[in-house]
C-alpha cells in the first residue's frame, strides 16, 4: 500500500511499538553485558542505576504490550477490509490471530513479553536476569515475522528472516541501549565515578561496533531483496525513504565515532573539570543519537506499510 494519512495510525503504532521494544531489549542487554561487570563492586553507583533502568524496562515493556494490542486491532481492520466497527469482532480477531502469520507472531511475542515481565518481577535472581536477556533477544528478533521478511518465500525467505531478525536485534542493542548508557553516565557523574563511566562507554562502543557491522551486513541483504536495484532506490517512495533512513544512520554513526574516539579518551584526563566536560558532552551526544534513532524507527514504521521497491521499480510508468 502507498503511504497516506489513512495509514498514519498504523505507522505511528508500529513506530511506538518498535521504539518501546528497542528500549526494553536494549536495557536488558546493557544491564547484562555492560553494567553488570562494571558495577560488580560499586554499590553506590549500581543501586540508583538499577532502579532507574528497571523503571525504564517496565515502562518500555508496558508500552510495547499496549501498542502491540493496538497494532493487532489495526491489522484486523486492514486485513478484513471491513469498517472498524465490523472488523473488531471476536470472529475477525480470532481469524487474524489463529490463521495469519502476523497473528501467530503476535502470540509468540506475547509469550516473550510475559516472560520478560516475570523476569523483571524477580529481577534480583541471576537466573532471571540471564533468562530475561534471552527473552529480550527473542522479543526483538520475532518482529521480523511481522514485516516484509515474513512474506518472502523459499530459501530467500529464510535468508531474509535471519537477516531481518539480526537487524532488529542489533538496532535494539544500539539505539535501545543508549537510554541505559545515559542513565549510567548520569549515575556515575553524581557519584563522581568517572572511571566507571569510561569503562561502560568503552564497552558500549564495542557493542556499538558489533551492532553497526551487523546492521550494515544485514541491511545490504535486506536492500538486495526489497529494493533490488539502484533504480528502485531512486524512483520509488520506498527507496527514497530508505535513503533518508541511511542518512540518519550515517549521522548516528558520526556521533558514535565522536563519542568513541574523541570524548571517551578524555575521561582519562587528570583534571576533574576536563573529565566532567567530556562526560556532559557524551550524554548530550547520546541524547542526539537517541533522537536520530527515533527518526530511523519512525521511518521503519512507514517502510513496513509500503510495497517493496523491487516490485514497483519493474512496473511501466503510469500514462
Amino acid at each position: 500500500m502507498d503511504w497516506s494519512l489513512a495509514e498514519a495510525p498504523l505507522v505511528a503504532t508500529r513506530a511506538v511499538h518498535f521504539a518501546a521494544t528497542a528500549v526494553t531489549v536494549g536495557s536488558f542487554i546493557f544491564r547484562t553485558v555492560i553494567a553488570r561487570p562494571v558495577l560488580r563492586s560499586e554499590a553506590a553507583t549500581a543501586a540508583p542505576f538499577r532502579i532507574q533502568t528497571r523503571r525504564a524496562m517496565w515502562v518500555g515493556l508496558a508500552v510495547a504490550m499496549i501498542s502491540g494490542v493496538i497494532w493487532l486491532l489495526l491489522q484486523a481492520v486492514s486485513m478484513s477490509g471491513m469498517p472498524i466497527e465490523e472488523a473488531l469482532t471476536v470472529d475477525v480477531l480470532s481469524t487474524v490471530i489463529t490463521e495469519t502469520q502476523f497473528g501467530e507472531a503476535t502470540i509468540v511475542r506475547a509469550g516473550f513479553a510475559i516472560c520478560l515481565a516475570v523476569c523483571l518481577a524477580h529481577d534480583r535472581a541471576a537466573v532471571a536476569q540471564w533468562l530475561g536477556t534471552a527473552a529480550a533477544l527473542g522479543f526483538a528478533a520475532s518482529l521480523a515475522w511481522t514485516g516484509h521478511a515474513g512474506s518472502t518465500i523459499g530459501a530467500m525467505g529464510y535468508l531474509h528472516l535471519a537477516a531481518d531478525a539480526l537487524h532488529l536485534t542489533a538496532t535494539s542493542a544500539w539505539i535501545g541501549g543508549l537510554l541505559s548508557l545515559i542513565l549510567f553516565l548520569a549515575a556515575a557523574q553524581r557519584n563522581k565515578a568517572i572511571s566507571l563511566a569510561r569503562d561502560a562507554t568503552e564497552r558500549f562502543s564495542t557493542l556499538g561496533i558489533v551492532s553497526v557491522v551487523t546492521l550494515v551486513l544485514t541491511g545490504l541483504i535486506n536492500a538486495a531483496i526489497l529494493v533490488g536495484s539502484l533504480r528502485g532506490l531512486i524512483v520509488t517512495e520506498y527507496g527514497r525513504l530508505l535513503i533518508v533512513k541511511l542518512g540518519l544512520f550515517v549521522l548516528m554513526l558520526a556521533f558514535a565515532g565522536l563519542n568513541r574516539f574523541r570524548l571517551t579518551p578524555r575521561l582519562a584526563f587528570s583534571l576533574d573539570e576536563q573529565r566532567s566536560v567530556a562526560l556532559r558532552q557524551l550524554m548530550r551526544n547520546s541524547i542526539i543519537e537517541i533522537a536520530l534513532g527515533l527518526g530511523i524507527i519512525t521511518l521503519v514504521g512507514m517502510l513496513g506499510t509500503l510495497h517493496p521497491a523491487v516490485h514497483l521499480a519493474t512496473l511501466p510508468p503510469s500514462p
